[in-house]
Protein backbone atom coordinates (compact mmCIF):
# COMPACT_ATOMS: atom_id res chain seq x y z
CA UNK A 1 0.00 0.00 0.00
CA UNK A 2 1.35 3.47 -0.93
CA UNK A 3 1.88 6.18 1.60
CA UNK A 4 -0.58 9.06 1.59
CA UNK A 5 1.02 12.20 0.19
CA UNK A 6 1.38 15.24 2.43
CA UNK A 7 -1.36 17.85 1.88
CA UNK A 8 1.13 20.60 0.93
CA UNK A 9 2.57 18.64 -2.01
CA UNK A 10 1.06 18.47 -5.49
CA UNK A 11 2.32 15.79 -7.85
CA UNK A 12 2.58 16.28 -11.63
CA UNK A 13 3.54 13.70 -14.19
CA UNK A 14 5.10 15.30 -17.25
CA UNK A 15 5.99 13.38 -20.37
CA UNK A 16 8.72 14.96 -22.48
CA UNK A 17 10.18 13.89 -25.79
CA UNK A 18 13.95 13.37 -25.99
CA UNK A 19 14.67 16.93 -27.20
CA UNK A 20 12.63 18.48 -24.41
CA UNK A 21 14.32 16.21 -21.87
CA UNK A 22 17.74 17.31 -23.15
CA UNK A 23 16.71 20.97 -22.86
CA UNK A 24 15.58 20.40 -19.26
CA UNK A 25 18.88 18.67 -18.49
CA UNK A 26 20.85 21.52 -20.09
CA UNK A 27 18.84 24.09 -18.13
CA UNK A 28 19.38 22.08 -14.94
CA UNK A 29 23.14 22.25 -15.55
CA UNK A 30 23.03 25.98 -16.37
CA UNK A 31 21.07 26.75 -13.21
CA UNK A 32 23.15 24.37 -11.09
CA UNK A 33 19.81 22.97 -9.93
CA UNK A 34 19.80 19.95 -7.66
CA UNK A 35 16.60 18.48 -9.09
CA UNK A 36 14.10 18.66 -11.91
CA UNK A 37 11.69 20.20 -9.38
CA UNK A 38 13.98 23.24 -9.08
CA UNK A 39 14.04 23.57 -12.87
CA UNK A 40 10.25 23.34 -12.97
CA UNK A 41 9.98 25.96 -10.18
CA UNK A 42 12.35 28.25 -12.11
CA UNK A 43 10.34 27.89 -15.33
CA UNK A 44 7.02 28.55 -13.59
CA UNK A 45 8.47 31.58 -11.78
CA UNK A 46 10.00 33.06 -14.93
CA UNK A 47 6.79 32.42 -16.89
CA UNK A 48 4.58 34.17 -14.35
CA UNK A 49 7.03 37.09 -13.98
CA UNK A 50 7.04 37.62 -17.74
CA UNK A 51 3.25 37.56 -17.73
CA UNK A 52 3.18 40.14 -14.95
CA UNK A 53 5.69 42.30 -16.86
CA UNK A 54 3.53 42.11 -19.99
CA UNK A 55 0.45 43.04 -17.98
CA UNK A 56 2.27 46.08 -16.57
CA UNK A 57 3.37 47.04 -20.09
CA UNK A 58 -0.23 46.88 -21.34
CA UNK A 59 -1.42 49.06 -18.44
CA UNK A 60 1.38 51.51 -19.16
CA UNK A 61 0.47 51.68 -22.84
CA UNK A 62 -3.18 52.31 -22.01
CA UNK A 63 -2.11 55.02 -19.56
CA UNK A 64 0.01 56.70 -22.24
CA UNK A 65 -2.87 56.50 -24.70
CA UNK A 66 -5.23 58.07 -22.18
CA UNK A 67 -2.74 60.89 -21.52
CA UNK A 68 -2.33 61.53 -25.25
CA UNK A 69 -6.09 61.58 -25.77
CA UNK A 70 -6.51 63.96 -22.85
CA UNK A 71 -3.93 66.35 -24.36
CA UNK A 72 -5.61 66.16 -27.77
CA UNK A 73 -9.04 66.85 -26.29
CA UNK A 74 -7.57 69.74 -24.31
CA UNK A 75 -6.14 71.17 -27.55
CA UNK A 76 -9.50 70.73 -29.24
CA UNK A 77 -11.22 72.51 -26.36
CA UNK A 78 -8.71 75.35 -26.60
CA UNK A 79 -9.41 75.78 -30.32
CA UNK A 80 -13.16 75.71 -29.63
CA UNK A 81 -12.79 78.36 -26.94
CA UNK A 82 -10.75 80.51 -29.33
CA UNK A 83 -13.43 80.12 -31.98
CA UNK A 84 -16.15 81.15 -29.51
CA UNK A 85 -14.12 84.16 -28.38
CA UNK A 86 -13.55 85.30 -31.98
CA UNK A 87 -17.23 84.82 -32.83
CA UNK A 88 -18.28 86.73 -29.72
CA UNK A 89 -15.91 89.60 -30.55
CA UNK A 90 -17.13 89.78 -34.14
CA UNK A 91 -20.79 89.80 -33.12
CA UNK A 92 -20.15 92.56 -30.55
CA UNK A 93 -18.31 94.57 -33.20
CA UNK A 94 -21.08 94.04 -35.76
CA UNK A 95 -23.76 95.10 -33.28
CA UNK A 96 -21.95 98.21 -32.07
CA UNK A 97 -19.93 99.51 -35.04
CA UNK A 98 -22.08 98.87 -38.09
CA UNK A 99 -24.61 101.58 -38.94
CA UNK A 100 -28.31 100.87 -38.81
CA UNK A 101 -29.94 100.35 -42.21
CA UNK A 102 -32.75 102.81 -42.98
CA UNK A 103 -36.16 101.08 -43.23
CA UNK A 104 -36.55 101.97 -46.92
CA UNK A 105 -33.30 100.09 -47.78
CA UNK A 106 -33.82 96.98 -45.60
CA UNK A 107 -35.13 94.73 -48.41
CA UNK A 108 -32.19 95.49 -50.73
CA UNK A 109 -29.70 95.26 -47.84
CA UNK A 110 -31.05 91.82 -46.88
CA UNK A 111 -30.69 90.59 -50.47
CA UNK A 112 -27.08 91.89 -50.65
CA UNK A 113 -26.31 90.46 -47.20
CA UNK A 114 -27.69 87.06 -48.19
CA UNK A 115 -25.53 87.08 -51.35
CA UNK A 116 -22.43 88.12 -49.39
CA UNK A 117 -23.18 85.50 -46.73
CA UNK A 118 -23.38 82.77 -49.38
CA UNK A 119 -20.11 83.98 -50.94
CA UNK A 120 -18.36 84.00 -47.57
CA UNK A 121 -19.58 80.46 -46.84
CA UNK A 122 -18.45 79.22 -50.28
CA UNK A 123 -15.06 80.88 -49.84
CA UNK A 124 -14.68 79.38 -46.36
CA UNK A 125 -15.65 75.92 -47.66
CA UNK A 126 -13.13 76.19 -50.52
CA UNK A 127 -10.40 77.34 -48.13
CA UNK A 128 -11.21 74.52 -45.72
CA UNK A 129 -11.07 71.98 -48.56
CA UNK A 130 -7.77 73.44 -49.85
CA UNK A 131 -6.21 73.26 -46.40
CA UNK A 132 -7.54 69.76 -45.84
CA UNK A 133 -6.04 68.55 -49.14
CA UNK A 134 -2.72 70.24 -48.37
CA UNK A 135 -2.63 68.48 -44.96
CA UNK A 136 -2.74 71.81 -43.13
CA UNK A 137 -4.98 70.24 -40.50
CA UNK A 138 -2.57 67.42 -39.65
CA UNK A 139 -1.58 66.99 -36.02
CA UNK A 140 1.96 68.19 -36.77
CA UNK A 141 0.78 71.33 -38.59
CA UNK A 142 -1.59 72.15 -35.74
CA UNK A 143 1.19 71.64 -33.19
CA UNK A 144 -0.36 68.52 -31.72
CA UNK A 145 2.15 65.97 -33.05
CA UNK A 146 5.04 66.92 -30.80
CA UNK A 147 5.37 66.61 -27.08
CA UNK A 148 5.54 69.96 -25.31
CA UNK A 149 9.05 71.03 -24.42
CA UNK A 150 9.92 70.89 -20.75
CA UNK A 151 12.18 73.33 -19.00
CA UNK A 152 14.96 71.84 -16.95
Amino acid sequence: MSRPKPPHIVRYTIRLNRTQGERVAALKAQLHARSDNEVFDYLVTVGTNQRDDLEQLVYSLFGNLADTLARRFQSLETVSQLHLALTDTFIKYALTALPEVPPSLVTGARARATKIYEQVNLTAAREFQRRRESDAYSATELGLGEEPATLS
